[in-house]
């Protein structure tokens, strides 16, 4: 646990390091969402659904499970989800002062052809959570990824989805074209303000609305730079959350919205929000590879983005 005197987190290294509870401590609030019909335990066959509990993973070198193809003379089997939430991961760097807590932690990917470095700082009566992503490339090739933060929220109907870059597009999925009989591929973000029911804001629990949308690139034209705040906001309790991010670092927002709308086990769907920041605009990397919009690690060389999570 990191604990200061306004954020508690909770992490569990030997489950991929997921982060199981993020508390708000002046309102005694807990942001994350925790299946209790799934057990915290390691799952079996790397099947992602006996892990999908909520809390926060992270997903790596993809989403979807298909094969990495693209180490020379080698073929790896990228499973449901990546290959971050399905191992243990190593606690290689602790620091507690009076100033800050620092917390690293690490995994080795495809026989240690990458290694992922999550750094978490916490600094005193800090509202906001650091995390660092440091991925190393240790073979001898320019190597193609799709990384996803997958932190899971409990929400509540008409709770806000406040995005502070107006100009936003997400392409329009199968969910959110049959959904709102959307034809087009893509649709803006304010637009969705203008939808019945509207997507920025928490839907009814009988909606049975599930969707994942990805951002279009956003660190591209006149909006190169940008620091993108996405927040979810209850506005009955005057309380949020959300995450800062750099578009030169971080270049793709994803939205996972599952209102009651869809379940990986044939048991009741949960109510819940996934507000994803990532690179890559597909679960798929493959897909982001077609589109030129998948991240690569060069050769020998480590790459580094910072993503921060905030209550208000």
């Amino acid at each position: 646990m990191l604990k200061n005197s306004e954020l508690a987190i909770t992490v569990i290294p030997q489950l991929g390091a997921k982060v199981i509870s993020i508390v708000s401590l002046k309102h005694n609030r807990e942001w994350l969402v925790h299946d209790k019909q799934i057990t915290l335990k390691p799952a079996k066959n790397n099947d992602f659904s006996e892990h999908d509990s909520g809390g926060w993973d992270e997903c790596f070198p993809g989403i979807t499970p298909q094969l990495y193809e693209h180490i020379p003379n080698k073929a790896h089997f990228s499973h449901d989800h990546g290959e971050l939430w399905c191992q243990a991961w190593q606690i290689t760097n602790t620091h507690i002062s009076d100033e800050e807590i620092i917390l690293s932690l690490q995994a080795e990917v495809f026989d240690s052809t990458f290694t992922f470095i999550r750094t978490f700082i916490l600094k005193k009566h800090s509202k906001r959570l650091l995390v660092d992503y440091y991925v190393k490339n240790n073979s001898t090739h320019n190597l193609p990824f799709v990384w996803s933060a997958h932190p899971i929220f409990a929400v509540e109907p008409e709770m806000r989805i406040l995005i502070n870059s107006k100009h936003m597009e997400f392409k329009v999925d199968e969910g959110l074209s049959r959904f709102y009989n959307v034809n087009s591929a893509f649709i803006n973000w304010s637009e969705c303000s203008t939808k019945v029911p509207p997507l920025n804001k928490v839907m009814s629990y009988n909606s049975g609305f599930a969707s994942k949308v990805f951002s279009k690139h956003l660190n591209t034209g006149t909006y190169k730079d940008q620091n993108i705040i996405v927040k979810l906001v209850d506005d009955k309790a005057q309380q949020s959350c959300g995450f800062e991010f750099s578009s030169a670092s971080i270049s793709h927002l994803g939205l996972w919205f599952n209102y009651n709308g869809w379940s990986a086990t044939g048991a009741s769907a949960p109510f819940v929000l996934g507000i994803e920041p990532c690179i890559g605009n597909s679960d798929s990397l493959q897909h982001s590879i077609q589109s030129s919009e998948q991240g690569i690690v060069e050769k020998g060389q480590t790459k580094f983005w910072r993503l921060v999570f905030f209550v208000n």
